[in-house]
């Protein structure tokens, strides 16, 4: 199966009040209801997010994007802190610093 964009657009801007659980709701209904093997936004029942005045915001276009890269990377160390901050190049207590503004705690 592959996501199309829309797909993965619609992933990234959900709030996903489920977490991981909800995504995986979401992914296994989006396997079951799309038509071949590819998956697009309205197989998972989410909104495509349309492009608004708030993304032209500089500060909030790089707070999402430095949340986005924090959350990949946790994931992809399986929450290894240390490897986090390596990866990332920043130090310990500068993640701790944008885990506490992002909430993921």
């Amino acid at each position: 199966m592959t996501l199309l964009p829309d797909a993965i657009d619609a992933i990234e801007a959900h709030s996903w009040p489920g977490n991981v659980r909800e995504l995986e709701n979401v992914i296994k209904r989006a396997v079951i209801m799309a038509d071949g093997q590819k998956i697009g936004a309205g197989d998972m029942g989410l909104a495509v997010p349309e492009a608004d005045a708030a993304m032209l915001n500089l500060r909030q276009v790089r707070d999402e994007a430095e949340k986005g890269a924090v959350v990949r990377v946790l994931s992809r160390v399986n929450g290894n802190l240390s490897k986090a901050a390596e990866v990332l190049g920043v130090s310990r207590p500068t993640l701790y610093d944008l885990m506490d503004r992002f909430g993921l705690r």
